[in-house]
């Protein structure tokens, strides 16, 4: 075994014994703090393709979760700060193996309204609970 936290071993699958629990209680500090329950965001999807995309960069060992928040309207596009819901989001990095973000280059010249270095991060997955499966 690895001592570099950094490797694809990274991680364990958990059974639903845990992650019930788990989910259960986030949802239940959510509401505890005033949070409605048609507001609380459960998840985020984010399709294999920008997924595929962040995994397929040289020296790429994982996948890192960045928490972030922003304004919004209701249908989840950014708004000015101080105008629509303060909404948390999840923002997805590959990761190498010193621990460091590779973020995703978007190669010709960067795209549209993109930052000016053309280096992207995936987000702007579909939340649940307005973007659900059965069983969520």
């Amino acid at each position: 075994m690895s001592n570099n936290v950094f490797d694809e071993n990274a991680g364990r699958l958990l059974g639903p014994s845990e992650t019930k629990p788990m989910k259960e209680a986030y949802h239940q500090s959510k509401l505890a703090s005033g949070h409605k329950e048609n507001e609380i965001t459960r998840s985020e999807f984010f399709g294999l393709t920008h997924v595929n995309r962040l995994l397929k960069q040289p020296g790429c060992v994982g996948i890192r979760v960045h928490y972030a928040k922003r304004w919004e309207d209701d249908n989840g596009m950014p708004m000015e700060q101080g105008k629509g819901k303060f909404n948390s989001r999840i923002l997805l990095t590959g990761v190498d193996a010193r621990g460091r973000d590779l973020p995703v280059q978007t190669g010709s010249g960067g795209l549209k309204d993109s930052d000016s270095d053309g280096e992207m991060v995936v987000g702007d997955g579909f939340p649940c609970p307005q973007h659900c499966g059965d069983k969520n």
